[in-house]
């Protein structure tokens, strides 16, 4: 008797769950068309945006756009400016004006100045060696005789004094003492710097290579003349072949 009633409620309540499954199902399957509906409604809008624009125009919203798209564009404008470096309340150097052609090269060429070997009578000041012998090496730095010698390619003769002989000695005591004079001119030069000075008046005026070799106001030539080894210029007698 028991089985027989549980036998006639088991479809029941296999009747009842099928009906639900296929409410359950009917329902997912609404969702999913309302979904689908949707997102090809939002294709087809974005596709004729122009026309749903046309259409919505009377009541603001091309209007609405409008104004979103000016405030857009003065966002923009405002952060180009506040990127731009500001003026400062320095005031800028003036430009100086460009030179005339010609006259810049004119005005930074320096002024030759006055050399010691530019005019007689002139004074040359800090001379100094190394002195040798003149010979076949050329004729610079090098001493000739006891009174004469070579200082950067020019000549000069001693106006104090006038040493003997070597090439065309009287005698061969003027060429021994002309040796020795020239020997100990070489080591006077070569003892440090010294000056070379116009002597003035008649016997300087007729040469340009006529000078006082001078070291801390004592005349060189001088110091020949109290060892013997040259005479005065203002001495006229020969006194090396006695």
């Amino acid at each position: 008797m028991s089985s027989a009633a549980s036998s006639r409620r088991a479809p029941n309540k296999r009747r009842k769950s099928s009906r639900s499954s296929a409410r359950a199902s009917g329902q997912g399957m609404t969702s999913w068309l309302v979904l689908l509906g949707l997102v090809a409604g939002g294709i087809g809008l974005y596709e004729n945006r122009d026309a749903v624009l046309r259409t919505l125009k009377p009541y603001g919203f091309e209007q609405r756009r409008e104004t979103r798209d000016q405030a857009s564009e003065t966002a923009q404008s405002t952060r180009k400016r506040d990127t731009q470096p500001k003026e400062t309340g320095v005031a800028r150097a003036p430009v100086p004006p460009k030179p005339v052609p010609g006259t810049s090269a004119a005005l930074a060429a320096p002024k030759p100045k006055a050399t010691a070997e530019s005019s007689a009578g002139t004074a040359l000041a800090g001379a100094s060696g190394p002195f040798y012998f003149c010979g076949t090496s050329g004729l610079d730095m090098c001493v000739t005789s006891g009174d004469s010698f070579w200082y950067k390619k020019k000549r000069y003769v001693l106006a104090d004094v006038v040493a003997p002989r070597i090439d065309d000695a009287g005698c061969a005591q003027e060429r021994q003492v002309g040796f020795a004079s020239k020997v100990r001119l070489r080591a006077l030069l070569n003892a440090g710097r010294f000056d070379l000075e116009p002597l003035g008046g008649a016997a300087a005026a007729g040469s340009s290579a006529l000078r006082v070799a001078t070291r801390n106001g004592r005349s060189l030539g001088s110091m020949l003349v109290s060892e013997g080894l040259a005479k005065p210029r203002a001495v006229k007698a020969d006194i090396w072949c006695r």
